[in-house]
């Protein structure tokens, strides 16, 4: 079958020369004659540019790809004229299958190993890696046809119809069978029920069509981007006919692409045929809309000589309106289907950063996803000593351990109504406050920072013999107003948040490093915390380019019974150092961290304290206040 929009004129007594097309990604790069044997394939070193046709002294070469690009062999397919319009392939490449298809053939693609020729039908089309070349047979038009068209464009699905103007009557049909009018009227029912539910609407509708209008064949064939036409669903109960023989009428076709518009006409007084016309009497197409109008296939049937309705009268207008409303059917159910796609891939994206709660809710309110103001609690956690287990592990284990501790963090994160950010390497990133407002979300934020913490045991011991140490976190959170929305591109989407709360987040997680804690929160945060949260200050710190400084606060997985007599005697070692009294400051800090040796933000404090003590031996005048943290 020819493609719509190429036409060659072939000289009387000369073969015909087919038009040759080249693809790459699904993008033309090429197109040239079969006009002599070619040989397609990758650039070679003395060669110019692709894409570009060389003649050869018995043939052509066609370059299709750079030297670079090693999918493609230097010689790869062969291409020749046989006889019975068929042309010959041969696949020249010594490693690669070509998948060797025929659009309008039933059943999957043919694979030609390394070396063999397939002598096929055309139209035809070869794939190989990212490639491919398709053969078009030369267009022969049909004959002139006198075409009748129904007098109103078809409306696209979900259009509003206009009021009917004709009557059954003036359609075609005087008199009715008010059986088969019902029987008709079923059918069609049918086609609509299943195009809303289910996806075998195209062959229901091929068969309404063979069934309703008494015609030998149908199909449902459908255009893709390049004008090209493939069936989809065919029916016949005419045993002569078959997908792989019948063939549709392009000009008739052409017509309804270009008006769309359904046409039938009655063939039985034609002098001649093209082939894809033969022993044709009487054919009908109604085009196939997408949402925006434009012809994306056709329900196409015919009545064929000596076939199962040898007698029956022509198309009439009332039938082919019959067809079109059919085609209606399998329009609607094609923008459902393509609806529920475009909802499914919607939801296996949000489902990756939003909870299935949520990510249902984003599909029903897209708009939640519009960039705006919001006011939320920003987490960070980074997995310590990662560089040195994963040279230890090398990188496929790495890769391993990393997606189990991640996947175990994220669970933490979902668990507690949060949106998954990013990953980003050893680090996570997380929000709650939007896309959905949430009036707790520091509180949320917190939990999940627990939890995580409490998973870390059940992760380290299925990597301790491997890993040899336990899995340590660290973990920043801050509160307040940032702009959320995405913050990736067209080509990669990430929700996310953006502005100074993100940034102190950031490094309120660099700041555990420094203080002996696991997990650290702002005063921010806290402010939005329940008073029963059990908490203890650190430091007041000023971290890099941070211009105010930060109040920092450590929670804990779970409050051991000592917290309040350890909190207790922090804040008083703490408050002799920001009072400018070190000596006081390190003698309480050492005695806290001999009664409580294990406790690292204890001893954090006390090389701190130490540290002012002789500082103030040199008379250096620092601020012991606000500790001045060294990097991020």
């Amino acid at each position: 079958m020819a493609s719509p929009g190429v036409q060659l004129d072939s000289a009387v007594g000369q073969p015909p020369v087919y038009p040759v097309f080249f693809y790459h990604q699904r993008r033309r790069l090429f197109a040239t004659d079969l006009d002599a044997p070619l040989e397609i394939g990758r650039q070679r070193e003395t060669e110019p540019e692709p894409p570009l046709r060389i003649k050869q002294e018995a043939n052509a070469r066609v370059i299709i790809a750079p030297l670079a690009d090693v999918e493609v062999s230097r010689a790869h397919i062969a291409l020749s004229r046989s006889d019975d319009e068929q042309v010959r392939v041969t696949n020249l490449s010594t490693s690669q299958p070509v998948r060797v298809a025929q659009p309008m053939k039933a059943g999957p693609p043919d694979v030609l190993p390394p070396g063999q020729s397939i002598v096929t039908a055309v139209p035809v089309l070869m794939e190989f890696g990212s490639y491919a070349v398709r053969v078009d047979p030369p267009v022969v038009e049909d004959e002139e046809l006198a075409l009748e068209g129904l007098p109103e464009r078809t409306v696209p699905p979900n259009v509003a119809a206009r009021p009917a103007e004709l009557t059954l009557a003036r359609m075609g049909r005087d008199t009715f069978d008010e059986a088969s009018l019902l029987q008709w009227l079923e059918s069609v029912l049918g086609v609509f029920q299943s195009a809303a539910n289910c996806h075998d609407f195209p062959e229901k509708a091929a068969s309404a069509v063979v069934n309703i209008v008494g015609l030998d064949a149908a199909a449902m064939i459908c255009r893709d981007g390049d004008g090209n036409w493939h069936v989809e669903a065919f029916h016949s109960e005419n045993q002569g006919v078959d997908a792989s023989s019948w063939r549709p009428s392009q000009t008739l076709l052409a017509e309804v692409v270009r008006d769309r518009r359904t046409f039938f006409q009655p063939l039985a007084a034609a002098s001649k045929r093209s082939d894809s016309l033969q022993n044709v009497s009487a054919l009908v197409a109604a085009p196939i809309l997408d949402g925006a109008g434009e012809v994306i296939g056709a329900l196409y049937g015919d009545r064929r000589s000596g076939g199962s309705h040898p007698g029956a009268p022509k198309i009439s207008q009332f039938e082919a309106k019959l067809v079109e409303l059919l085609a209606s059917g399998i329009a609607a159910g094609l923008a459902r289907v393509k609806e529920e796609q475009a909802a499914a891939a919607a939801r296996v994206q949000f489902e990756q950063f939003f909870t299935p709660q949520l990510a249902a809710q984003l599909e029903h309110d897209p708009q939640l996803l519009d960039g705006r103001d919001a006011d939320v609690t920003v987490l960070f956690a980074d997995i310590r000593g990662f560089s040195r287990v994963s040279e230890q592990l090398g990188p496929e284990r790495t890769m391993a351990w990393i997606q189990d501790t991640m996947g175990a963090l994220g669970e933490c994160v979902l668990a507690h109504e949060g949106v998954l950010v990013d990953f980003i390497g050893d680090e996570l990133m997380a929000m709650w406050g939007a896309p959905a407002p949430q009036a707790d979300h520091a509180r949320l934020a917190c939990l999940a920072a627990r939890e995580m913490l409490a998973a870390l045991p059940a992760v380290s011991a299925r990597w301790r013999k491997q890993v040899g140490i336990d899995v340590r976190l660290g973990i920043g959170l801050n509160s307040g107003v940032a702009r959320v929305g995405n913050t990736g591109s067209r080509q990669k989407f990430k929700y996310g948040p953006l502005g100074d709360p993100v940034n102190v987040a950031s490094r309120v997680q660099g700041a555990t490093k420094y203080l002996g804690a696991d997990c650290l929160i702002t005063g921010s945060t806290l402010a939005q915390l329940p008073a029963d949260v059990a908490v203890r200050r650190l430091a007041r710190v000023r971290v890099v380019n941070i211009a105010q400084p930060i109040d920092l606060y450590e929670i804990v997985a779970e409050a051991p019974p000592d917290w309040p007599t350890r909190t207790r005697r922090y804040d008083e070692a703490l408050a002799a150092l920001e009072h400018d009294d070190a000596d006081r400051a390190a003698e309480c800090a050492t005695r806290l961290t001999t009664d409580f040796p294990h406790d690292a933000a204890a001893a954090a404090l006390l090389k701190r304290a130490q540290q002012a003590r002789e500082r103030e031996k040199t008379d250096d005048p620092s601020d012991t206040s606000v500790w001045h943290l060294p990097g991020k």
